[in-house]
């Protein structure tokens, strides 16, 4: 799994719940590009839109998430502090941040610049770049 796949799937789990589900996640012209289960303990499984499985999350008691590719090996990490979280790579290098307040979550790439936003409403969010464009959405 590519560091810029772990970090847009690890800033996806901000939004899920910790009860089993699966999310279904759509490009901007709202073709299926995947989706996530995740089971009531925070872990998630991740899959490509043809339903091939590309990668685990597991997360410990603190909230952090060790990140997994499709062979088991380990692909990175996000730590959560508060209402942030930290994105590290496979070698531990700092990979960008999250930070949520309310429904609204703001993503920095690893220079602290920014990166883009979700806006959750009701059982969807919608995804945002840097610009203000519309690139996907999640739907429950």
């Amino acid at each position: 799994m590519k560091t810029s796949a772990l970090v847009l799937l690890s800033v996806i789990l901000a939004f899920v719940s910790s009860e089993s589900s699966a999310d279904q996640f759509y490009g901007p012209t709202g073709s299926n590009i995947g989706r996530v289960e995740t089971d009531a303990q925070g872990n998630t499984r991740y899959y490509d839109k043809s339903g091939s499985f590309i990668g685990s999350g597991r997360r410990d008691s603190s909230g952090s998430v060790r990140y997994y590719d499709k062979s088991g090996s380990y692909a990175g990490r996000s730590e959560v502090s508060g209402n942030s979280t930290r994105y590290y790579d496979k070698r531990g290098s700092y990979a960008g941040k999250s930070e949520t307040s309310g429904n609204s979550t703001r993503y920095y790439d690893k220079s602290g610049s920014y990166a883009g936003r979700a806006e959750q409403s009701g059982s969807g969010t919608r995804y945002y770049d840097k610009k203000g464009s519309h690139v996907g959405s999640k739907r429950r």
